[in-house]
């Protein structure tokens, strides 16, 4: 199988979110749902509710309609976590500039997967096992998509003052977050840290 992970530039990946983040037609239930298990539900179940209404399809309603979802995923993603995750060791270094690049990323993971939200809202999910560590969760999924695509897609959560949220998504075993540790470390060794701040706001700007 392609590694659905692969990507040519830094922003460029956006396709493993495709998956992780379309909403469920059936699921296998585990034998009770967690809290953990009940917010993960919950998230996919209103999303699959804002993509499949026919009032909000189409051009015309995108404004509406990503607005609505833009609600959805800061309720099921702790992005603050996840950028400073995806940062490691630059968020310690760079920490005087985390008020600057934290709100870039987020707006940047909350819009990247927009379009592929809209274009795989009637994916189905497995939901396979849950696995607990300590105060953190692991969700084991199973997504299938319309083309016959199969991947295996597991929710990493902690809880938080409000609720449980994902920090790290894991796409056929590679994780959300790593990746994006990685490739920053790559650019922010080769680059300035202004520099990448310049390239998420070029990216913010040609946002829909």
């Amino acid at each position: 199988m392609v590694n659905p992970i692969r990507m040519k530039t830094i922003f460029v990946r956006v396709v493993p979110l495709a998956v992780l983040l379309t909403v469920t037609l059936y699921s296998r239930s585990l034998y009770a749902d967690s809290a953990a298990l009940e917010q993960l539900k919950t998230s996919l179940a209103s999303a699959q509710q804002v993509l499949l209404d026919p009032k909000l399809t189409g051009a015309k309603h995108i404004y509406q309609r990503r607005k609505l979802l833009r609600i959805i995923l800061q309720q099921l993603f702790d992005f603050d976590e996840m950028s400073r995750r995806s940062l490691g060791a630059n968020a310690r270094k760079y920490k005087d500039r985390l008020a600057e690049f934290t709100p870039l990323f987020v707006d940047f993971l909350e819009h990247a997967y927009m379009g592929i939200l809209e274009a795989n809202g009637d994916a189905k999910i497995q939901y396979i096992k849950e696995i607990s560590d300590r105060d953190n969760v692991q969700i084991m999924t199973r997504t299938s998509l319309k083309d016959g695509s199969e991947y295996r897609v597991d929710y990493k959560l902690r809880p938080n003052t409000a609720g449980w949220r994902a920090y790290d998504v894991v796409v056929e075993g590679v994780s959300l977050v790593n990746n994006y540790r990685s490739q920053f470390d790559r650019f922010l060794n080769n680059k300035s840290f202004d520099e990448l701040l310049l390239d998420l706001r070029e990216k913010k700007e040609k946002f829909t």
